[in-house]
């Protein structure tokens, strides 16, 4: 029997880095830049590990703290091994998906370790359900994609905690120290740990421990527990429950609340599909790609009848301690933070988020093929054939979907031809296609990239009018295709109107402007000066533009005046300005300013030049002279200026 044990186990692990081993060689996916990439705590190493512990899980990468979701995010310590990471090999994606595949190996290994050890099942039964957990492509996203380590960390102390708790032969005392030490491990790797403050002490009762144990068990994961809530309190002060305004991080801000219900329901169907039938994967679970559904649909009533189903036997066997009803409860339990039935989530649906509880439905699947081979087809060999051919066809999809996880390019492109409804899908391939336009110099190539950029950017923006990301790339986009000037302009002019202070808007607006006509600018420069009346950029632009393009010298001053109000030691500005006054003879004024303008800058060998011509103009001799021997002292370059009297 012993070398039996050892050879599944072997399989397991073998099982895990054949399905597994072509992700080794992937580079950074999706969330990896907001946790490793372009995170400035993982990028300190060792010394980011203090901010990483006291902050939210985000701030590494925005730089604030920035409660996208419902509740914030508390989740150092993946990031913690990120960090650690960065330390000792830099920036190698390699090492970080070999130790998420590693990582996903002791999971595996020690789902068996726990069935074999419990006697629920046989070896046989045991390995089977460790086996086809590790071959199920639906566990792609939370080991392929290096972010995911979240879910991996959290699953495998879980397990480490209840084998430790239940047959690891510890002194009784070290025994209570480590067992609520693995669950904090667990609940700082992500907060659905906290499930097991009761799945633990119900596993107690389904193995027909005494009272004494039961309540034990349950002390030894509510106190982690506490301690969590603390130190999360601390850190984020307090629980937040406010669910975001924006669309991309709150799927349901347009739905109605009886369309909440039923959309979440029918996610629940989709669920159920995914794990019986794992395709087609993707990432994107943003809205529409899951389309609002109300209680007119046949959706989510079926969901309804599910869920009555599911809690009946859930239930009936409780009593009776039936195994079935132990992982009903545990599906229950390590999905309901991530349901969306009590807050947002964020999306409608992850395909991470079925990282432990898919173990149920597992154990039920495989439960229920070797009930029927032992009482229906009396030990024949063709349920488990079937068995086998799942398996297959779970690990031909798990390497096949790998690929996908490759780098940003392959994911977004790929999955947004299922995702085909997601806004955020067809904004961030449209980025891509985008970026490859941008790095490439085949200019046939570059309009093809374009092109191909413009058409999931607009069809992002006809499934979300409203959203920044889309319009900030569509106007970088079209402005690469040389698109009519007012066509660019009206992207980076529709966020600004939601979003006064977007940055990159701002960014590209006045970059880009700088191409258009000077009427264009003055009409675009005015639109813009809506949201900051007191900008200086475009204040001076406008008086530039006016005056240098337009010859409208009254407005050229207004602008140029107002500039230096709001920046008084604007050299730029001053000196615009001393030449409106000069184009307009009035040189009494154009000196004034030039006499600030050589305050400010005594070295300025140009604005002493400019000021001795203005001197001369009003009759000013000798300090004319004194301005021009100035400039010469500056810049012997120029030709001496003697005035004749």
């Amino acid at each position: 029997m012993q070398k039996i044990e050892s050879y599944f186990r072997y399989i397991l692990i073998v099982a895990v880095f054949v399905v597994y081993g072509n992700s080794l060689f992937n580079q950074y996916a999706l969330d990896d830049a907001i946790v490793i990439t372009e995170n400035k705590f993982v990028k300190q190493g060792i010394d980011g590990l203090g901010d990483i512990f006291t902050t939210e899980s985000f701030t590494g990468f925005f730089g604030f703290d920035k409660q996208l979701v419902a509740g914030g995010r508390y989740r150092p310590l993946s990031i913690a091994t990120f960090a650690i990471e960065h330390e000792f090999f830099g920036r190698n994606p390699f090492v970080s998906h070999f130790i998420n595949v590693l990582l996903y190996a002791f999971v595996v290994l020690l789902i068996f370790k726990l069935f074999e050890k419990s006697k629920i099942v046989s070896s046989q039964v045991a390995f089977l359900i460790a086996l086809l957990y590790a071959l199920h492509p639906i566990h792609t996203e939370a080991v392929a994609n290096i972010k995911g380590r979240d879910e991996i960390l959290a699953f495998l102390f879980v397990l480490v905690g209840i084998y430790s708790y239940l047959y690891v032969n510890w002194n009784r005392i070290v025994k209570l120290i480590m067992v609520p030490v693995l669950f904090f491990l667990a609940m700082l790797s992500k907060e659905h740990a906290i499930a097991f403050v009761v799945l633990l002490p119900l596993l107690m009762y389904f193995l027909n421990k005494n009272r004494s144990e039961i309540i034990e068990s349950g002390v030894l994961v509510i106190f982690p527990a506490i301690l969590f809530f603390m130190v999360r309190f601390q850190v984020l002060g307090g629980l937040h429950f406010e669910e975001s305004t924006s669309l991309m991080n709150n799927p349901f801000v347009e739905a109605t609340y009886g369309e909440r219900i039923a959309t979440v329901l029918f996610t629940w169907l989709l669920y159920a599909k995914l794990l019986f039938f794992p395709h087609p994967l993707t990432y994107d679970y943003y809205p529409y790609h899951v389309e609002l559904v109300n209680f007119a649909s046949i959706w989510p009533w079926l969901s309804i009848l599910l869920v009555i189903a599911v809690l009946f036997f859930a239930f009936m066997g409780l009593a009776k301690r039936k195994w079935y009803s132990y992982f009903i409860w545990f599906f229950i339990g390590t999905f309901f933070l991530m349901s969306n039935l009590y807050f947002s989530v964020g999306t409608f649906m992850n395909e991470r988020f079925m990282f432990m509880p898919s173990l149920a439905f597992i154990v039920g699947l495989v439960i229920v093929f070797d009930w029927l081979n032992r009482t229906v087809f009396k030990k024949q060999t063709i349920l488990f054939s079937i068995l086998f051919l799942i398996g297959l066809a779970y690990g031909a999809k798990t390497i096949d979907r790998n690929k996908d996880w490759e780098n940003d390019f392959t994911l977004f492109t790929h999955d947004v031809d299922i995702s085909t409804g997601s806004a955020k899908g067809n904004c961030v391939a449209g980025g891509q296609w985008f970026e490859k336009a941008v790095d490439t110099k085949d200019k046939k190539l570059q309009k093809q990239y374009y092109q191909k950029a413009r058409g999931y950017l607009q069809k992002s923006l006809e499934i979300y009018p409203t959203y920044n990301d889309a319009h900030l790339l569509m106007g970088n986009v079209k402005y690469g295709l040389k698109e009519s000037f007012d066509s660019i302009m009206f992207h980076y002019y529709s966020i600004l109107t939601r979003s006064p202070r977007h940055a990159n808007a701002w960014k590209n607006a006045l970059a880009v402007i700088k191409s258009g006509k000077p009427d264009e600018r003055v009409k675009w420069y005015l639109k813009f000066l809506e949201f900051d009346k007191d900008n200086v950029e475009i204040l001076y632009n406008l008086g530039v533009t006016y005056g240098r393009d337009l010859q409208q010298f009254d407005k050229s001053e207004e602008y140029l005046n107002s500039t230096i109000e709001q920046d008084p030691g604007n050299l730029k500005a001053l000196k615009d300005l001393a030449v409106v006054y000069g184009m307009t003879r009035r040189f009494k004024e154009s000196a004034d300013v030039l006499q600030k303008l050589v305050k400010i800058a005594p070295k300025d060998a140009g604005a002493w030049y400019n000021l001795g011509l203005s001197l001369n103009a009003i009759q000013q001799i000798d300090e004319a002279q004194k301005a021009f021997d100035k400039s010469y002292e500056l810049d012997p370059s120029r030709n001496r200026v003697v005035i004749k009297k």
